[in-house]
């Protein structure tokens, strides 16, 4: 299945063939790899160099090594967090702000609001209601729910059926509660999402797809204007004005 390395960074291209045979569906979740000894035939590697192979995969999360009898490295299926580790590994050398986070949930986000008056099931309404009841008593007790208020979003996601589209906000949503436990955001700003989930929600329980789009623009707004205002002047940088993204969303019902 593997082929010999050249000397040049065998580690990487034992990675490379490895995850290269389990994305082209040569090797599928469940499925072991050959002995250590095998492996070390078809590398043509020593078992130092093969070792930290197997690492660098297990870390990546494409495979488990198992301890004890009947172990050894097996194929994993990729789940959210793993991917979520690699984007963000990726994304950390690239200076993410908080205004490119808050423009993906600008552009995003309506969107899945409008979906979620299309497609939310009476049941899929009344989870969305019990996160957003959970995240109201945590503010009551003063102790913010953070995982409640993202797992309103995350709901919103789930309705488009879409693991692309959930996958993207799942990243962006988790970045931007790491943000708000380093800037420690007030009551006043907790209040506000509170009183925007609960205009999102009264729009999607009506059925009123423009106006929970709208609700939701005016929210991620709030949002990127309550944290940049966290931030140092320095960091600043001009939000877009909301009547021209509500204008956007407008011109893009009108065409639908």
């Amino acid at each position: 299945m593997f082929l010999a390395t050249s000397n040049n960074k065998l580690t990487a291209q034992i990675v490379s063939q490895v995850r290269d045979a389990i994305l082209n569906g040569k090797l599928q979740p469940g499925e072991r790899l050959p002995t250590e000894k095998e492996l070390l035939l078809q590398f043509g590697v020593s078992k130092h160099t093969l070792r930290e192979a197997l690492r660098a995969l297990e870390s990546m999360g494409f495979i488990e090594i198992r301890q004890g009898a009947g172990g050894g490295p097996v194929i994993c299926e990729i789940d959210m967090d793993n991917t979520r580790d690699m984007i963000a590994g990726f994304l950390y050398f690239k200076n993410v702000s908080v205004k490119n986070l808050c423009e993906v949930r600008k552009l995003f986000e309506p969107y899945l609001a409008r979906l979620a008056v299309e497609r939310f099931s009476s049941q899929d309404i009344e989870r969305l209601k019990s996160s957003h009841e959970a995240y109201k008593k945590s503010l009551i007790r003063k102790s913010p729910a953070i995982r409640e208020e993202v797992n309103f979003h995350v709901q919103l996601a789930n309705s488009t059926g879409n693991p692309v589209m959930v996958l993207i906000l799942d990243f962006v949503n988790s970045l931007l509660t790491d943000i708000k436990a380093h800037l420690k955001p007030g009551p006043d700003f907790s209040e506000k999402v509170m009183k925007a989930h609960q205009s999102i929600l009264d729009a999607i329980i009506e059925r009123d797809g423009q106006r929970a789009a709208e609700c939701m623009y005016l929210h991620a707004c709030e949002v990127e204007e309550g944290l940049m205002g966290l931030l140092d002047d320095e960091a600043h940088e001009t939000p877009l004005p909301r009547d021209k993204g509500l204008q956007m969303i407008q011109e893009g019902s009108e065409k639908s």
